[in-house]
């Protein structure tokens, strides 16, 4: 991995610094673990002397924009511009006339840009894998470059008529399309209904930096401190299933609590489910920064989700030396190995949620050297840089004047 990334790097010091990249992102959230990978990849290209300017579906200054910001990257705000593509989407599809006058995106990008399409990329970001779609049809309209990001896939979740013809389009179309796990990647293909030649999988960067595992908390009063780490969203994150599970007189009455960490919209309804089953044993700390925090007094690690692409929390969490307590979702599998290095739930339901969580459990004496494990296993999996690595694929795509065979 360490000697692939050297040779990453060597491409890009040697690069034409005239590229330029436009980095698109259309998830609807002001920020999550979706934006991490565009995020960093356009601070690393910045900092090497490439052009780099992003748009945004919903900005908001906080610290992640904040760093953006200061590093000489404009975050400028699309989200109306994305509601009005949502809701005539079938202007795109009849290609009306007067979109041809519309400048690209709304934000007076310059002419230059579509003068130099040889050396220009949009890179556009997926929250999931077709929100995305509008945006590529102006680009295909425009006849600009680009290249796909998804973060998620879902199986619960098919687009269907127009929608899906777009999303067709943008796949096909595209100079190649990115995902976060081999999940996500069969799954999209299933859902468009043909195989992706120009397709392929990058990790998601991640937020802890350290060499061994943390030191494994001690238990105070012989209390087991589980984390539940994400976007407090229910119809992906599925804490309401972990809420009703904890809900049992047989958890009630266990040495176990458990901290549901992060914000989201869901966050008020969740604390009043708590309230309603008279939970006693579980918290709401809220969204800690510094996610290294979380593991210096945590346990285990669990996430009772719906849908992913590859939680970064989990990975951050093994890199940290917690094993995870997890449904097999997304990419879950491809990086946690049942009973060795965590606990996979067979699906997101009551039953298997109350299952998974008490053959681990069962098990809790022996957390710490699962944690051992996945701080072993999750370094074979994921490299150093990911955002270095995806930097240097661009650089190649930027340079190509055709799509690439991945």
């Amino acid at each position: 991995m360490l000697e692939a990334f050297t040779e990453n790097r060597i491409v890009i010091e040697k690069s034409q610094k005239s590229l330029t990249f436009i980095f698109i992102s259309s998830c609807c959230e002001y920020w999550g673990g979706s934006e991490e990978l565009w995020s960093e990849t356009a601070r690393y290209l910045s900092s090497h002397g490439f052009k780099v300017a992003s748009f945004k579906n919903s900005v908001r200054n906080d610290n992640r924009i904040k760093q953006l910001r200061a590093d000489g990257i404009k975050v400028r705000d699309i989200h109306i511009l994305i509601l009005f593509l949502r809701k005539f989407s079938f202007f795109l599809e009849k290609n009306i006339p007067f979109l041809i006058n519309l400048k690209v995106f709304y934000l007076k990008i310059s002419s230059w840009f579509t003068k130099k399409r040889n050396s220009t990329l949009f890179v556009i970001s997926q929250g999931e894998n077709f929100d995305g779609a509008e945006i590529a049809k102006l680009c295909i309209q425009f006849d600009l470059p680009y290249i796909i990001i998804s973060q998620k896939a879902s199986d619960s979740v098919w687009v269907h008529g127009r929608r899906r013809r777009m999303m067709q389009d943008m796949h096909r179309q595209a100079k190649a399309s990115f995902f976060v796990s081999q999940h996500n990647l069969f799954l999209t293909q299933a859902q468009i209904g043909y195989k992706l030649t120009n397709a392929e999988v990058i990790k998601n960067p991640y937020r802890v930096d350290i060499s061994q595992p943390l030191r494994y908390p001690q238990t105070e009063n012989d209390v087991f401190k589980i984390a539940c780490v994400g976007r407090l969203w229910i119809l992906d994150k599925g804490q309401d299933i972990l809420l009703s599970v904890l809900a049992q007189e047989k958890w009630k009455n266990r040495d176990l609590h458990i901290s549901f960490f992060g914000n989201g919209v869901d966050r008020e309804a969740l604390i009043d489910m708590a309230n309603l089953l008279e939970l006693k044993n579980v918290s709401f700390p809220g969204f800690v920064e510094n996610i290294v925090d979380i593991w210096h007094d945590h346990h285990a690690l669990i996430m009772p989700s719906r849908a992913e692409g590859l939680a970064i929390a989990l990975v951050e969490a093994m890199m940290c030396g917690r094993m995870g307590i997890v449904t097999d979702v997304g990419g879950v599998s491809e990086v946690v190995e049942d009973d060795i290095t965590g606990f996979i739930a067979s699906g997101a339901s009551f039953q298997e949620i109350d299952k998974v969580l008490e053959r681990a459990w069962q098990r809790r004496y022996e957390w710490e050297n699962i944690g051992k494990e996945a701080f072993i296993s999750i370094r074979k999996l994921i490299p150093p840089y990911p955002e270095r690595i995806f930097a240097d694929k661009l650089v190649q795509l930027c340079q190509s004047d055709v799509p690439i065979q991945i």
